[in-house]
């Protein structure tokens, strides 16, 4: 018998403004995928379509939209429509921006809101036009890595967006998990540049004198990619595990002196880094990788998408599932399972679940 899934039984409705692609509609719409996959009813309300249907619709577009979609049913509704309400009185949670929550009466909303936004604190309801690259900035992300010299790099995809869709999952689970059944009100506030500053928190200095920590120090880097015989290798190491990477090497250059400390290593870490690439280029990342776990040292290979997709570890634990797609697709889109794990145990997500186009009238 399949086991009931931990959320069944709870309705939930996204109604977040802002175009597709909006920083707080992803957010929203990863926390709600995370209730869907936990069996929850998922309302997402679209003030317009979800996707641009011409010819400049991309396909990452389109698997981005099944991915954040798939278990929902989604309801054609401007924030200002008079529906609305009623659908928000349906609800047992409800995830919002401030403009809609602001256009809602308190008794047409659940009673466990999680109000979403940009910046957070006194500045939640400002307007202020801002995209998750801008959040970054002011968060440090665009300061962790990378070459001073060089344009900042941004982070790929839409990790900023999706770790406040978490965040905002974690906020009203813990309020269900306290209350479930009663009339407890409760609203979640969760702000974009919160999150990213808590993600980056070894950037944020914890006491007023405390030294600016170093960013995108590029050559010179502790840690560095480190290119191999077929591609590169993050090389990434603790102080205990000094005399394992040297095992590793296999260089003796690498047990000069000058390199036995970590201030040696700081103040060499070009000739280091160099070193060590010369010593890695004879061996693939695969063989890298397996050396690597044998030493147990955290080093990671750089791979491809359709590499990750092939890997034997993430073959056996079923990271990715087939997104359900036309029959006259040209090939199938990819998707990892649902990143929570329900007291040890993992939920399937996507398989044969499409997206619902409703009526507004639902029942």
């Amino acid at each position: 018998m399949t086991p009931a899934r931990p959320y069944e039984g709870l309705t939930v409705v996204e109604a977040v403004g802002g175009p597709p692609g909006n920083a707080l509609r992803l957010s929203a719409a990863m926390a709600g995928r995370i209730f869907a996959d936990l069996g929850a009813k998922v309302i997402q309300v679209e003030d317009h379509a979800p996707l641009d249907t011409g010819k400049e619709a991309s396909a990452g577009a389109e698997a981005l939209q099944r991915f954040l979609s798939a278990r929902k049913s989604i309801v054609d509704c401007s924030p200002n429509d008079g529906f609305l309400p009623g659908i928000l009185r349906k609800a047992d949670v409800a995830i919002v921006d401030r403009r809609v929550h602001g256009s809602v009466a308190a008794k047409d909303l659940p009673k466990k809101v999680a109000l979403l936004s940009l910046f957070g604190g006194r500045n939640a309801d400002a307007d202020i036009t801002a995209t998750e690259f801008t959040v970054a900035a002011l968060g440090g992300f665009l300061n962790m890595v990378g070459d001073a010299d060089r344009e900042p790099l941004k982070l790929v995809g839409h990790q900023e967006a999706y770790a406040l869709g978490l965040a905002t999952f974690c906020g009203l689970s813990a309020s269900l998990a306290r209350e479930p059944s009663s009339n407890h009100t409760a609203t979640i506030r969760a702000s974009l540049l919160d999150t990213v500053v808590w993600l980056n928190w070894k950037a944020v200095p914890l006491e007023p004198d405390a030294p600016i920590p170093p960013g995108r120090a590029g050559a010179s880097a502790e840690w560095r990619i480190v290119r191999c015989a077929d591609g590169w290798i993050a090389l990434v190491y603790q102080e205990p595990d000094w005399p394992h990477l040297c095992t590793m090497v296999r260089d003796e250059r690498i047990r000069q002196g000058k390199f036995a400390t970590r201030q040696g290593r700081l103040e060499n870490a070009v000739e280091l880094a160099d070193v060590i690439e010369q010593a890695f280029l004879s061996r693939t990342r695969r063989q890298l990788h397996e050396e690597a776990l044998s030493f147990r040292l955290p080093l990671g290979p750089v791979w491809a998408p359709e590499e990750v997709l092939d890997d034997p570890h993430n073959a056996a634990r079923a990271l990715f599932e087939e997104l359900p797609y036309p029959l006259q697709a040209p090939s199938p889109i990819f998707a990892p399972r649902l990143p929570v794990l329900w007291n040890g145990s993992a939920f399937s997500n996507t398989i044969g679940d499409m997206p619902v186009a409703t009526a507004v009238g639902i029942s």
